[in-house]
């Protein structure tokens, strides 16, 4: 796998300025030219994750600053990448009345319902079983006995009887990170979230572009769609995620001004 220094791309950054034309270092046909399918995982998932990072540095500053107080609720926890993210942004900031939920079948993704562009969504992609969930918090050492994991598939463990014990216990969701991939899965999570918002929730939707080659009236994108149109609450558009992702805050009114 290479190696080379203009291939690398560290915490988000990954562009490097020069003093010359063109103003940018560029990898150039000697850098890639042993450029192998490994190396454009690596490249991705560095790119991927550093737009990632610098979004919870982002929305937990906006928290804070505003002082929405809540809960960290993320469905879909495959490697507890964000879920890190979360911990460590949140613990900066100082939030330690913040609860963070982890909710996932820990089994990998169901068998699709829908059609997807994404060939590798097939039941049991994404697995990350709870017992390596666990680990991986515990080795990060960050808030964890304030984390929880509710396990099962978002039709069976996401019931009525849960959101009910949510909402008596005034447990307000103050960041949603939604990566459910699937429709199927999405529709119970937004009706899941629903009396559990605040003014001031923001909801991370981490695959609105993704599976659906762009189109609003498929995938994730499409249950978001549909519940913006059942719900009580106004979402705002609020911060872009890479190509792939976009964050929304809940408001009580809506507004033509943005």
């Amino acid at each position: 796998m290479s190696s080379n220094r203009a291939d690398d791309v560290s915490a988000g950054a990954g562009i490097r300025p020069l003093a010359r034309e063109p103003w940018v270092e560029i990898a150039d046909g000697a850098a890639l030219a042993n450029w192998s399918g490994e190396d454009e995982i690596r490249y991705n998932q560095q790119v991927r994750q550093g737009e990632k990072l610098k979004f919870f540095r982002q929305v937990f500053d906006f928290l804070k600053e505003n002082e929405i107080a809540g809960d960290y609720h993320e469905f879909g926890c495959h490697r507890a990448r964000t879920f890190r993210m979360a911990l460590t942004e949140a613990r900066r900031k100082n939030l330690d009345e913040m609860a963070f939920w982890a909710f996932d079948s820990f089994a990998g993704l169901p068998a699709p319902e829908t059609e997807t562009s994404v060939g590798k969504w097939t039941q049991g992609a994404l697995a990350t079983s709870e017992q390596e969930f666990l680990r991986l918090i515990g080795e990060h050492g960050i808030y964890t006995d304030k984390v929880r994991t509710v396990k099962g598939l978002y039709g069976d463990s996401l019931t009525p009887a849960l959101k009910q014990q949510f909402a008596s216990q005034g447990r307000k969701i103050a960041l949603a990170n939604i990566d459910c991939d699937l429709y199927e899965s999405a529709v119970p999570v937004f009706d899941f979230i629903e009396p559990l918002l605040q003014a001031g929730s923001v909801l991370y939707i981490d695959d609105l572009f993704v599976g659906n080659r762009g189109n609003p009236g498929r995938g994730l994108a499409k249950a978001f769609v549909e519940y913006r149109q059942r719900s009580r609450w106004r979402f705002v558009r609020h911060l872009d995620i890479g190509w792939w992702g976009r964050s929304y805050i809940a408001s009580e009114t809506e507004s033509d001004l943005i």
